[in-house]
């Protein structure tokens, strides 16, 4: 497997490092080739960015895929904004040889040039195709048969399709494929590929971010939903933290909040405590008992059979 750098982005790191705990975790788990490298920048963030100054948005983001060009590395990310920020870029900039040219003129100010050669992906494509279900599942040690899980895709882990190509954009499977691979049921629902509404948050619009995390999370409290599974801090921003502060106005919530991440770690054996969940503003405390409970059933169930296996001999 070729070598890859990790790109944290901005809020991983700085807001939630208990994320970035649990994807060294089962990056080191599966003896996986990644490195830290020095000169990262912020993506650049698009909503804001993007809007203001789309050439600097382009530089940023070039000159930041130029830092792997040149160690001929890949790029790897467990943000989905990072990745398709830098995604889109890449393929702007792949696809207008001029755009590129003035772009790596300004680059020569800084000793970098963008070739675009290295391969970008997010972290939930990357584990199901490069890392592949075959050898997830040889490494699980508990898995979570009986669960019932909800998956947030999010907008940006597979959008633009056009820049990632790592999925169908409008009925995407990977995510799920890994969640069955991990022995759960991804829980079908309406809302499943609505945006989080994080986003709005940053143009002062909370009350409407708010009320976009409100549908999602009372569909899956109705459909009595063990977890909402997804890989992306902003999202996680949104139904972790905003779910709290609703919690904390007297709304009904409760809706566990896992990064795929932590779920991956604790199949493989790692406790809530390694990984960081205890530091979930919404109390994953539900989630982690019933998975208990269903591997204690698990157990019985086997050790039944093996009994019953013995008497028949």
């Amino acid at each position: 497997m070729k070598e890859f750098a990790v790109f944290w982005g901005c809020t991983i790191q700085t807001r939630f490092p208990f994320l970035e705990k649990s994807t060294r975790i089962v990056l080191d788990e599966f003896n996986l080739p990644y490195k830290d490298i020095d000169g990262f920048t912020c993506c650049p963030e698009k909503s804001l960015v993007n809007n203001v100054d789309h050439a600097s948005f382009v530089v940023t983001a070039a000159r930041n895929v130029a830092l792997v060009d040149e160690l001929d590395y890949d790029l790897v990310s467990p943000c989905t904004g990072c990745v398709s920020n830098l995604a889109t870029v890449k393929g702007e900039l792949c696809s207008n040889p001029k755009e590129k040219a003035e772009v790596n003129e300004l680059l020569k100010g800084v000793g970098r040039e963008f070739k675009g050669t290295a391969k970008l992906q997010h972290l939930v494509p990357f584990f199901h195709d490069t890392v592949g279900v075959f050898a997830i599942k040889q490494k699980i040690k508990k898995d979570f048969a009986g669960m019932r899980i909800a998956l947030h895709y999010g907008c940006h882990m597979i959008r633009p399709s056009h820049a990632l190509r790592n999925d169908d954009p409008i009925a995407p499977v990977k995510f799920d494929n890994l969640i069955a691979a991990l022995g759960a049921v991804s829980v079908q629902f309406p809302t499943k590929m609505m945006c989080c509404g994080q986003g709005l948050d940053r143009v002062d619009q909370h009350d409407l971010a708010l009320q976009l995390a409100r549908v999602k999370l009372k569909e899956l409290k109705a459909l009595e939903v063990d977890a909402l599974v997804l890989c992306c801090p902003s999202c996680f921003l949104q139904f972790d933290n905003n779910q709290y502060l609703m919690e904390k106005e007297g709304e009904k919530l409760g809706v566990p909040v896992i990064y795929f991440t932590e779920l991956l770690g604790l199949a493989l054996g790692h406790t809530p405590e390694e990984l960081g969940i205890t530091a979930h503003r919404v109390d994953c405390a539900p989630f982690l008992k019933k998975w208990a409970e269903c591997s204690g059933q698990a157990a019985a169930s086997t050790m039944d059979d093996e009994l019953n296996a013995q008497g028949a001999l």
